[in-house]
């Protein structure tokens, strides 16, 4: 099975978003698969300019020429794509919908009824799976709600399944778990069942997501400690702002 992997943090495997893909792609590569990971921010992927030229070509060749011309075939290869970004403003940073964008290439132009919908059929008869990895700095697991859709629809457009989403909520809590004290290992542990699950069986079982998102702290007590960190930020880069 191979995987393919995109990290769109900005702080890459330092990011938050990293805590959670980390251990899930190790738990893949513990089952068998082939795991291929790139990071947006190592990436040039221009905008898509609405061109049509790769829906009509049957190569689904781009009009442009930069890190999709490599990254597309791997793509086409992949039989899991993973997702993975921090939520920005309730969805993926831009550099992960641009690239996201750029998938048109896998999907004929005519269009189709699949499912009792419209849509443009692909250009082969493979069937993926999509998973989402994310990382919110708010303490409520809904915050993701948006994002998840999203992903689900793309899934739907692109003739995929769509496999779970691994969501982490008040992300920057499970970094400095182990210097509060906070209990976190469950957590990492379950992100890498998932990976051995989708590989070995093809699905992961809903304990584990839940158990990746699951609360580390009552959100008064998120409140209590947040707060306070918040206005010191704010009053230090204001400082050096004037200075």
């Amino acid at each position: 099975m191979k995987i393919l992997a995109v990290n769109a943090s900005p702080h890459k495997d330092k990011g938050n978003t990293a805590l959670i893909l980390t251990p899930f792609l190790e738990g893949m590569k513990e089952a068998g698969a082939e795991v291929g990971l790139y990071y947006t921010e190592d990436l040039t992927v221009n905008p898509c300019r609405g061109d049509l030229t790769c829906f009509c070509r049957p190569s689904g060749t781009c009009i442009q020429s930069d890190d999709m011309d490599w990254l597309m075939p791997k793509v086409r290869e992949a039989d899991v794509l993973v997702f993975a970004s921090p939520l920005y403003v309730d969805g993926v940073t831009g550099p992960m919908k641009t690239l996201i964008d750029r998938l048109v290439p896998l999907l004929q132009m005519y269009i189709e009824t699949r499912d009792g919908h419209c849509r443009h059929p692909p250009k082969d008869n493979k069937i993926r799976k999509i998973v989402l990895v994310s990382n919110c700095g708010f303490w409520e697991r809904d915050n993701f709600d948006p994002l998840i859709q999203h992903k689900r629809a793309l899934a739907k457009n692109l003739n995929a399944e769509f496999a779970g989403a691994l969501v982490r909520p008040h992300g920057p809590f499970l970094r400095s778990a182990p210097q509060s004290g906070l209990p976190f290992e469950d957590i990492l542990d379950a992100a890498k069942t998932a990976g051995r699950e989708l590989v070995q069986d093809g699905v992961i079982a809903e304990k584990n997501l839940a158990i990746v998102s699951r609360d580390m702290l009552s959100q008064e007590k998120f409140m209590q400690v947040t707060s306070p960190m918040i206005g010191k930020l704010v009053e230090r880069l204001g400082r050096e702002e004037l200075s």
